[in-house]
C-alpha cells in the first residue's frame, strides 16, 4: 500500500449505527485497527479483513473502507473491493482528504478494468423474477443491465413465476469480459381457466313456496296455549280481585296483612295475564302470516288473476283474541268460516 495514504485510526469517529460509540468502544476499535494493520502487512488478508469487519460494526471511516478494499482486492474479490474503494472515495472527498481520495480513485480505475460483467436476457413478459449469482440474490431491476462480477466461474440461477422451468448455468467470466446470457425458462404457464358456474334456473311457476323453518301448526298451537294461559290467569285475577273487594268492604280486625297479600297476588296475576295475552296476539299474527296466500299466487299471470277474481275468495284464517276486564275474561273468535 502506498505510504501516501495515512495508516492510522485517526478518523474513526463516524458511528456505524444510530447509537454513537462510547469511549471504551472507540478505544477497543483503535486497538483492533492496529492488529488488523499488522495482519495486513504480513499478508494475512483474510484475518485482517475479518478484523476490519468487526470494527465496521462499531465505527466507519474512509480509511477503514480503504483497508477493507485492499483486503478484498488481495483475496481476488474484485466487486467487493470496488464497493469498498468507492465508499472510501466518497467519504474522503467529503472530508477533503486529498491523498486518500486520489489513491481510492486510482484503485477503482484499475479494478474496473479487471471486473467482468454479465448481462441477463429474459422473456419480456417474465414476471416474479428471481436471480442469484453464486448464491447471492440480485435485484430483478438489474436484468438486462451489466452486472459486475469477479472474474472466474460464476453460477447463475434464474426463475420466473409465470414460466415452468428454472434456468441454471455456470459461465466463465474472463477478466474484463462482458458475458451475455439468455435464460431459457421453458414454457409459459397457462393461466387457470375461470371456473364455470352452474346456471341459475328460475323456479317453475305454480310450485308452492318452500316450507317455513317453523311449521304453522306449531305456531298455532303456541298461540292457543298462550291464549288459554291468559284466560286462566285472567280468571284467577278476577277471583282474587273479587275476594279483595269483599274483604276490603267490611274488613275484619287484624286482616290488613291478608288484604295486602290478596291485592299483590291479584296484581301479579293481572300482569301475567296481560303478558300472555300480548304473546298470544303476536303468535296469532304470525300464524295468520303463515296461512296467508304466498307471493307466487299474487304474482300469477293476468289471465289467472282475472279468473281468480271471478271466483269467490276462499275463507280467510281465523284468530283467537283473549281478553280480560274488570268483570271477567274470555277469548274472542274473529274471522270468517
Amino acid at each position: 500500500m502506498p505510504r501516501s495514504v495515512e495508516r492510522g485510526p485517526r478518523d474513526m469517529a463516524a458511528p456505524a449505527a444510530s447509537r454513537p460509540p462510547n469511549a471504551a468502544e472507540l478505544a477497543s476499535a483503535r486497538r483492533l485497527f492496529a492488529i488488523a494493520l499488522s495482519a495486513e502487512d504480513q499478508g494475512r488478508w483474510a484475518e485482517a479483513l475479518e478484523t476490519y469487519e468487526r470494527i465496521r460494526k462499531i465505527v466507519v471511516s474512509p480509511s477503514l473502507w480503504y483497508h477493507i478494499g485492499v483486503c478484498h482486492e488481495a483475496l481476488g474479490e474484485v466487486v467487493e473491493a470496488l464497493n469498498a474503494f468507492e465508499l472510501a472515495l466518497s467519504g474522503a472527498t467529503a472530508r477533503k482528504e486529498v491523498a486518500l481520495a486520489r489513491e481510492s480513485r486510482s484503485r477503482i480505475e484499475a479494478l474496473r478494468a479487471r471486473a467482468s460483467q454479465i448481462v441477463l436476457r429474459l422473456p419480456d413478459d417474465a414476471a416474479g423474477v428471481r436471480v442469484e449469482i453464486d448464491g447471492d440474490p440480485i435485484h430483478p431491476a438489474l436484468v438486462g443491465a451489466a452486472i459486475l462480477v469477479t472474474p472466474g466461474a460464476r453460477r447463475v440461477v434464474v426463475e420466473a413465476e409465470n414460466y415452468t422451468e428454472t434456468f441454471e448455468a455456470t459461465v466463465q467470466a474472463d477478466t474484463g469480459a462482458l458475458v451475455e446470457l439468455r435464460a431459457e425458462l421453458g414454457r409459459k404457464r397457462s393461466s387457470a381457466p375461470p371456473r364455470r358456474r352452474a346456471p341459475v334456473r328460475p323456479a317453475p311457476r305454480g310450485e308452492p313456496a318452500p316450507d317455513p323453518l317453523l311449521p304453522a301448526e306449531v305456531v298455532v298451537g303456541t298461540a292457543a296455549a298462550l291464549a288459554v294461559g291468559a284466560v286462566i290467569t285472567g280468571a284467577l285475577a278476577y277471583d282474587v280481585r273479587h275476594s279483595y273487594l269483599k274483604e276490603n268492604a267490611d274488613p275484619a280486625p287484624g286482616s290488613l296483612g291478608k288484604r295486602e297479600a290478596l291485592y299483590e297476588r291479584g296484581q301479579a296475576l293481572a300482569i301475567t295475564s296481560t303478558a300472555l295475552t300480548g304473546a298470544a296476539l303476536l303468535a296469532g299474527g304470525f300464524a295468520t302470516y303463515l296461512f296467508w296466500p304466498s307471493s307466487p299466487a299474487r304474482s300469477a299471470s293476468p289471465d289467472a288473476a282475472r279468473s281468480s277474481a271471478s271466483r269467490p275468495r276462499a275463507p280467510g284464517p281465523t284468530a283467537l283474541s283473549p281478553w280480560i276486564g274488570p268483570d271477567g275474561a274470555g277469548v274472542a273468535l274473529r274471522g270468517s268460516l
